[in-house]
């Protein structure tokens, strides 16, 4: 991801003693944007790429219903066609347009089967100790025939991988739904580099 000179590392608010603190609140109490999806998002290849997925998974004359997980300030929002209905949600209170607090370790039974897309960008790393809650939430949370979209990203000593990796994530889905694509971006520069993050997009079908 590219950073600005005002970048300051979200990381102290959520991984403390190697342990997941997930102190959510007082990181958006600090810092406005923590992962500069303002200046980064539209240029980042997984978002052009999920773009595309998005439009061609997409009936045009049906509206459709998408749940953006870790919205942030709901960026996302912005590459939608118009008959896509988006509710995003984090674990924050700030006051955005379309943008709900949720905790995507609790089911919301308000979700239940109700979205054809569930988008989840660079999130479920914070969560890698309650995946499988996390992942039967998704599940539980889209219609039938609906699509999870999820990226990860990480580098070869990120405090995640002890919980969870990239493989683990696609195998544990491929329990419990249809893989369509899974794309891996930058992996070649993440082998031979551990400061270098790989990206990769997992694509299932309920």
């Amino acid at each position: 991801m590219f950073k600005n000179l005002k970048y300051k590392n979200p990381n102290k608010y959520l991984i403390k003693k190697n342990l997941f603190i997930r102190n959510f609140e007082k990181l958006y109490q600090k810092i406005e944007d923590p992962w500069n999806q303002h200046l980064n998002f539209f240029e980042e290849e997984s978002v052009i790429i999920l773009k595309s997925l998005i439009e061609k998974f997409s009936n045009k004359r049906k509206k459709l219903n998408l749940l953006d997980v870790g919205a942030g300030k709901g960026s996302l929002k912005k590459i939608l066609k118009k008959n896509i209905s988006y509710v995003g949600t984090d674990i924050h209170n700030k006051k955005y347009k379309d943008i709900f607090y949720d905790d995507i370790t609790k089911f919301n039974k308000k979700f239940k089967n109700k979205f054809n897309f569930i988008i989840c960008l660079k999130t479920v790393y914070y969560v890698g100790d309650k995946i499988k809650i996390v992942l039967n939430n998704f599940k539980k949370y889209l219609k039938k025939n609906g699509f999870l979209i999820i990226s990860y990203n990480l580098k070869k000593k990120s405090f995640s991988n002890k919980y969870l990796t990239d493989l683990k994530l696609r195998k544990m889905l491929k329990k419990k739904l249809i893989e369509v694509y899974t794309i891996e971006i930058n992996r070649e520069l993440s082998q031979l580099n551990d400061k270098e993050e790989k990206t990769t997009l997992l694509i299932f079908k309920k």
